[in-house]
């Protein structure tokens, strides 16, 4: 079973450093590097977001 999971942060550091951190807590996570919304709604004021995965019980694979 998968679960879909999205980091929001206010700054692009507070997402990749959240990012790092529960990357080397949850080997079943995997979580893309953060990027810029793009929402035009928000111009001006976007946050930052990583988005992924978590597999229960799967130690996933990671590039890197």
């Amino acid at each position: 079973m998968k679960v879909k999971v999205r980091i929001q942060a206010n700054n692009q550091a507070e997402a990749a450093k959240a990012r790092t951190l529960l990357l080397k807590r949850c080997p079943e996570l995997i979580l893309a590097n953060p990027r810029k919304g793009s929402n035009p709604k928000y111009a001006g004021r976007q946050k930052w977001a990583c988005y992924g995965d978590f597999e229960f019980g799967a130690i996933r694979k990671r590039r890197g």
